[in-house]
């Protein structure tokens, strides 16, 4: 019985030694994730292009950007752990930008329709003051011009007794005194 006990015992040891060796194996074949190859590169500077690029083992890892001659940012891209890109990273900054700007734009707009409001509100009050004052005046209604009506205009569009319409054309001298038809008026037939 001792023996039995002994044998599994080793038995069981034996296992467990072998898959403590397994897991070992395959531990040691797992990769490290890519962040922590992008957090060791070092970086390196494109003259050329304007560009900041991250190298770990001769293999582009992690975030590269440039920019142009005037400072903006027109290269971003994130390469992931075999030099392969894996985001453009330009778009999300230039959607970041976007926000920004009119977020800025809002607050520029709301700013001027309270200015505007504010000067109209203003005006209203300045319009009050001065209907307060001309109301307050006995003497405005000396100064107001006393209403218009024509009168003795005949307007009978018929032209009766000799009368003509004030709609009618008037002949001119020349056309009363001329030689010739008028160059105006309709040829012929």
């Amino acid at each position: 019985m001792f023996r039995v006990l002994l044998f599994s015992l080793s038995i069981c040891g034996l296992l467990t030694l072998s898959s403590c060796y397994q897991n070992k194996k395959n531990h040691a074949q797992l990769k490290s994730p890519s962040i922590y190859k992008a957090w060791d590169a070092r970086y390196r500077y494109d003259s050329d292009n304007r560009q900041l690029i991250p190298l770990y083992n001769n293999h582009q890892v992690g975030r590269a950007w440039g920019r142009d001659q005037e400072g903006r940012m027109n290269f971003a891209k994130y390469y992931d752990g075999e030099g392969k890109p894996r985001e453009d990273l330009l778009v999300i900054h230039k959607q970041k930008l976007d926000l920004e700007r009119g977020r800025r734009w809002d607050e520029l707009n709301q700013m001027r329709i309270m200015k505007i409001n504010e000067q109209l509100l203003g005006n209203e009050e300045e319009v009050r003051e001065a209907e307060e004052e001309v109301s307050s005046d006995e003497d405005v209604k000396d100064l107001l011009p006393t209403p218009f009506i024509p009168t003795g205009l005949d307007m009978n569009m018929e032209g009766g007794e000799g009368g003509s319409s004030p709609f009618t054309p008037m002949l001119l001298e020349e056309e009363t005194e001329s030689t010739g038809p008028s160059p105006f008026l309709p040829l012929t037939p």
